[in-house]
Parts: structure tokens; C-alpha cells; sequence
């Protein structure tokens, strides 16, 4: 069952983690590209894309 909207998704924890959880190598890439260096972001956003970087990494080495 896909969820998928018409809509972005904001890249906030939930959206990251779902990402994640589904292997949507995809939209990993596009939430790490709506990322926006110039707002500060909580700690627990930073180690959310933290751990998104290190996922794709993942997949693009297999």
C-alpha cells in the first residue's frame, strides 16, 4: 500500500523515520535535499538526517 500524496512531505522526524522504515531510497534523497542549512534544527532533527545520510549511503553501496 503506497502512500504517496500530491503534497511534500515536511521534512520533520516522522517523515524521515517513515522513509526510512520503507527503504524509499527516493524520498530519502528528497528530504535530505529540502534541507535548509540556514534554520537551526533541534537535536533530535539533526540525528534524524544524521541517520537519513547514513541510510542512503547504505543503499547506494549495494
Amino acid at each position: 500500500m503506497s502512500s504517496s500524496s500530491s503534497h511534500p512531505i515536511p521534512p520533520y522526524g516522522a517523515a524521515i523515520h517513515d522513509a526510512i522504515t520503507e527503504g524509499n531510497l527516493q524520498q530519502m534523497k528528497a528530504l535530505l535535499k529540502q534541507r535548509d542549512a540556514s534554520k537551526v534544527e533541534t537535536k533530535a532533527l539533526q540525528t534524524a538526517y544524521e541517520r537519513l545520510a547514513k541510510e542512503v549511503s547504505r543503499q547506494e553501496k549495494h
